[in-house]
């Protein structure tokens, strides 16, 4: 780590140094001339600085505005050098070669089986996901978009010539002039008996901290009469469609995740929920319930992680648990010398070198949260963790992220729509359709 990185770290620590101006400007205050702010501009090269540094596109004030964005600056970069022409070159499908943006030639991108590797002074310095790797994944199509479903097509002959006719049950009806015949948009919502705006409303009011029988009481208010069984028939129904969809999305996480144990009751026994989750994204990766704390095999939830990120991680953070160390031992191990190796930390304590705070947070302002509201679970694989998982990655905003972002943006995913819930449940029915 050079001086400009650590003074640029040291800024974005320091409260109100930077000011962003829109997605691609960004203001920082000078720290030797009061009253002085510089602009910086990004580029595919990296930023513009109109500070008096002679470095190009990597001034401290570069460096601060990296820092506090995190993963989103490498993924903005990587698709900026995506969308430029003869960027990258596949050699094989494993193997790329990415144009240096700075003119320094190129440099190699290959997957050895554990992830993406590049040969920039970034990721060798650093192992974190470069801006040449991002530029692969978007090369690859591994970057994802969901977006919402087109509705102006006929579902029968894929006409775009429909009209409106009425309404059908409080559902909008559409007539197709091409083969005359009417139908309602419900993809993913057939056979219910409400508009899917109200369904999408109960599963998040129920996944964002209500109770079901309080969710039943807010849609009565506007006419809707259901009970509490139909809205958890709802979150569990339409979590275990979303689950199917999205584990087949890859996340791009960074590199150190963090793991552990949460305490609860499933039936009125005593259970513990395991969970993976990333440092970088806050992207919770995996999940898995087990009956004992320190003594059952917890491998499945780390081959689970390894298969939804396509990757292992550089570091591994847990408690003292040996269940932790023998599943990272089994998973994440390197046996080959030309795979990553993973480090495992397993020491670590609230005021320590080495803390697993970031997960104790999660466990308490994610899970606890949530399981004191249902007073326990009533089955392993109940709907409710799954999703509460969707809506951790996908639905809610996160405060330790920039901008908003939730860990699925900050991952690479992005859900487009004004209803998100929506536009998950149709791309999944879409997808299972298919």
């Amino acid at each position: 780590m050079n001086y400009r990185q650590q003074r640029g770290i040291l800024i974005s620590k320091t409260k109100d140094q930077i000011r962003r101006i829109d997605a691609d400007t960004y203001e920082v205050w000078s720290q030797t001339t009061p009253d002085v702010r510089y602009t910086l501009r990004r580029t595919a090269a990296g930023w513009d600085c109109s500070c008096p540094d002679t470095i190009q596109h990597y001034c401290k004030h570069a460096y601060a505005v990296e820092h506090r964005l995190g993963m989103k600056a490498r993924a903005d970069r990587g698709m900026l050098i995506h969308q430029s022409k003869d960027q990258v070159e596949r050699l094989a499908s494993d193997h790329y070669l990415v144009r240096s943006q700075s003119g320094n030639g190129t440099y190699e991108v290959r997957d050895f089986g554990h992830g993406w590797m590049c040969s920039c002074p970034d990721h060798t310095h650093t192992g974190s996901i470069c801006k040449h790797i991002q530029a692969v994944q978007w090369h690859m199509g591994e970057r994802r978009t969901i977006r919402p479903h087109d509705d102006t097509h006929c579902k029968f002959c894929d006409s775009t010539n429909i009209v409106k006719k009425g309404y059908c049950r409080g559902k909008q009806q559409y007539g197709c002039k091409t083969c005359g015949r009417r139908f309602i948009q419900n993809l993913g919502f057939e056979m219910k008996h409400t508009t899917p705006e109200h369904i999408c409303t109960a599963v998040d009011l129920l996944y964002s901290g209500l109770s079901s029988r309080k969710v039943a009481v807010r849609l009565k208010l506007e006419g809707i009469q259901i009970t509490y069984r139909t809205v958890q028939n709802w979150g569990a129904t339409y979590g275990k469609l979303m689950e199917e969809y999205v584990e087949t999305i890859c996340p791009q996480v960074g590199e150190e995740w963090r793991t552990d144990e949460l305490h609860l009751k499933i039936k009125g026994k005593k259970r513990y929920l395991f969970a993976m989750l990333d440092s970088d994204t806050r992207y919770w990766i995996a999940q898995m319930v087990a009956t004992h704390k320190g003594n059952d095999d917890v491998a499945p939830m780390f081959m689970k992680a390894k298969e939804v990120s396509g990757k292992v991680p550089a570091t591994l953070i847990s408690d003292g648990a040996s269940n932790f160390h023998h599943a990272w031992k089994s998973q994440y191990k390197a046996k080959n010398p030309l795979y990553k190796d993973t480090r495992h930390i397993n020491e670590v304590a609230f005021d320590g070198i080495h803390h697993n705070n970031k997960m104790e947070s999660f466990n308490g302002n994610t899970l606890r949260h949530r399981e004191k509201v249902t007073r326990g679970l009533k089955k392993e694989d109940s709907g409710i963790l799954t999703g509460l998982q969707i809506y951790h990655n996908f639905i809610r905003p996160h405060l330790g992220l920039p901008d908003g972002q939730t860990p699925a943006e900050a991952a690479g995913i992005y859900v487009q729509g004004m209803d998100k819930w929506k536009t998950l449940i149709q791309a999944a029915a879409k997808a299972k359709r298919e």
